[in-house]
């Protein structure tokens, strides 16, 4: 779990759309993907196994799971992002 990014990292935002909507992420520098939590799995093949990812939900039980998932499909650098200062 990390708390801070660094330049290079790509967030992915796994919320649903509705909750992006009602609370959307403060700028923020790096590039954030939205794709959420259910389509996320559909999307791994288009994504590169050696990039940095950030997982972010409000939560982070859906990060969890979805870092576990990637992990095993290949993602060494997979993370999940904590940011207090959103709510």
């Amino acid at each position: 779990m990390v708390s801070q990014t660094d330049g290079g990292d790509v967030i992915i935002d796994i919320r649903h759309p509705s909750e992006r909507d009602a609370m959307p992420l403060r700028p923020i520098a790096n590039i954030v993907l939205n794709i959420p939590f259910y389509s996320l799995d559909s999307h791994l093949d288009t994504l590169d196994t050696e990039q940095t990812y950030l997982l972010y939900c409000t939560q982070n039980v859906m990060s969890r799971l979805q870092a576990h998932n990637m992990r095993r499909h290949g993602f060494k650098k997979v993370a999940i992002l904590k940011l207090d200062n959103q709510k």
